[in-house]
């Protein structure tokens, strides 16, 4: 793939690499798309910490015990077996 790049981006590419924090213009562009990953990452986890927020305000809690516990494991392991798929907000 071929990027054109607008002077002034090229630059700041150039500065970086310059300083010594990159070694070459492609380790600027992998670092800049891990960021805007982690960017993503952040915005869908405080998305769903907002709809637990508002779940704790309506009362729509369960308590967290051992047997819930128990139980969540066991349906995911039932759930991976069958090869439904894993929200991406679940996983490690």
């Amino acid at each position: 793939m071929v990027i054109q790049l607008s002077p002034e981006a090229e630059a700041r590419v150039r500065d970086l690499i310059e300083r010594g924090g990159y070694e070459d213009a492609e380790a600027v562009v992998d670092e800049a798309l891990r960021v805007l990953e982690e960017r993503n990452q952040y915005v869908r986890l405080k998305a769903a910490i907002a709809i637990g927020v508002e779940q704790v305000e309506r009362g729509e809690v369960v308590e967290w015990t051992p047997d819930f516990f128990d139980r969540l494991t066991r349906e995911a392991i039932e759930l991976a077996r069958s090869g439904k798929p894993i929200k991406d907000e679940v996983r490690p």
